[in-house]
């Protein structure tokens, strides 16, 4: 679905030899949910988690952290995957770091990290689907990080006037400014600072294949933490290496088994992510994760003045998703008509659609194709996953063949802010259909059937959504 924006970086991250292992206090539980917990003071070594106990909090189990990957195959040893959580007491001492294994230091991941937890061997990530990687894993970690109040430790502990020394790009700001940072800290009564929804990293650390053939998944991290901050296998294995003892101020622990087992969304309709958007306070809770992304690929930030209302007020801006060149698609003298009903709709004047092959676009132009769009629609698929740059308050209509519904898109909408209409039979799918509907004939989606579409009473309904804006 396009050609890659960027080529990968290998960060660089140098020990600190003034960390030890009881300096930074103990770990503290701040949020999130299984599938997404988010702690504060961790460790980690050898595909094991450490974690300082506090006697006046019960921290979570491994079953609710994360899946433990299994140490050995048979009689060979693995490699890949968190193995073991251990939980030091109040008052142990615990492990030595600095008089073990590595000599020079404990690495500090600073700030807050996302740390993928899928992909080694057994356990399926999906990191390399647009749709998974940045709707389930990204928009539901930042979901799950949105409702999180608590300070950074660092900030707990240092003044105002000594935040330069933190060697982080902090903007020190009022929650009404719209002008934000990298490492957003947002003002907190008190004298404190609450850390914002945007991470500094994102460990990818498992799944080498995780940014698929178009670049997408990739392209999604890097809007959000920038080249240096995407640590990939290779990076986390060299990192990793030798033994090595890590350090995270505040990490996220991604897991999709461990949000499926546990979670009351997850288990009902099996998507990772549906319990963490229950989390988000509100749709514009989340803008911050689009001004970041659109401002990294210098994509002008343009916002509708209300819920189905056009962003630019003159026309309605409508993407027609266009599937033709997979085998997911219309019959083709179905298409054609649907090409010539959009062109006459133009017409009108109040309208400008534009016909989208997204195979034949870069990544950059992709995203700035659905920036300042008002509606989406077309046939179920990894292309509708853009809504996640469009701003608040737009339309998503996805197409459905008979007996077939998957609630995948419906909820990012949801948690965005936009309305999602499902067009299946020639009509708007209600949506207390959608539940048992669910899965369906879902075998239609994947084996060529052709999808039905009566092109007259689309376009006379599209007209009138149209024309509502």
């Amino acid at each position: 679905m396009g050609a890659a924006l960027t080529t990968p970086v290998k960060p660089s991250y140098q020990s600190n030899a003034n960390i030890t292992f009881r300096s930074q206090g103990s770990t503290n539980f701040v949020g999130g949910i299984p599938g997404y917990t988010v702690l504060d003071n961790v460790w980690y070594h050898d595909r094991t988690f450490y974690m300082i106990d506090d006697v006046l909090q019960e921290l979570p189990s491994t079953n609710l952290l994360f899946t433990a990957a299994p140490e050995k195959d048979g009689d060979t040893p693995l490699h890949d995957g968190i193995s073991r959580l251990v939980t030091i007491p109040t008052g142990s001492e615990g492990p030595s770091p600095q008089e073990g294994d590595v000599s020079n230091g404990i690495i500090e991941m600073s700030g807050t990290t996302f740390l993928l937890n899928d992909g080694w061997p057994g356990s399926w990530s999906g990191y390399f689907m647009y749709y998974h990687f940045a709707s389930e894993v990204i928009l539901g970690s930042i979901s799950a990080l949105s409702s999180i109040t608590s300070a950074l430790p660092s900030e707990y502990t240092k003044p105002w006037n000594v935040y330069k020394g933190l060697g982080r790009r902090l903007s020190l700001q009022s929650p009404s400014s719209d002008s934000r940072d990298e490492d957003q800290v947002i003002w907190e009564s008190g004298g404190l600072a609450k850390a914002g929804i945007i991470p500094s990293r994102v460990v990818v650390a498992w799944e080498w294949n995780w940014d698929g053939k178009d670049g997408l998944s990739r392209a999604v991290a890097e809007g959000l933490v920038g080249k240096e901050g995407i640590i990939d296998p290779q990076g986390w294995r060299d990192i990793s290496s030798d033994k090595q003892w890590i350090y995270f101020e505040r990490i996220l622990i991604a897991d999709r088994d461990t949000s499926h087992r546990n979670n009351a969304l997850g288990k009902k309709w099996y998507k990772m992510a549906l319990d963490a958007y229950k989390l988000v306070p509100s749709p514009k809770s989340l803008s911050p994760m689009r001004e970041k992304f659109l401002s990294y690929y210098n994509i002008p930030i343009k916002n509708r003045s209300g819920p189905g209302r056009s962003v630019n007020k003159k026309k309605v801006k409508a993407i027609y998703v266009n599937r033709q060149g997979s085998d997911r698609k219309f019959a083709d003298e179905i298409h054609r008509d649907l090409l010539k009903a959009l062109k006459q709709i133009e017409t009108k004047g109040n309208a400008m659609i534009i016909d989208a092959k997204l195979e034949t676009l870069t990544l950059q132009k992709q995203f700035e194709l659905f920036a300042d769009a008002d509606i989406i629609f077309g046939i179920h698929g990894n292309g509708l996953t853009h809504e996640m740059w469009m701003s608040t308050g737009g339309v998503v209509i996805e197409c459905f063949p008979p007996q077939t519904f998957a609630y995948d898109y419906a909820p990012i909408s949801a948690v965005l802010g936009h309305e999602h209409i499902i067009w299946r039979e020639n009509q708007t799918m209600p949506s207390d259909q959608w539940e048992p509907e669910n899965g369906g004939e879902g075998f239609r989606l994947h084996d060529g059937s052709i999808f039905p579409l009566d092109v007259d009473i689309f376009s006379r309904w599209l007209q009138r959504k149209i024309d509502s804006m």
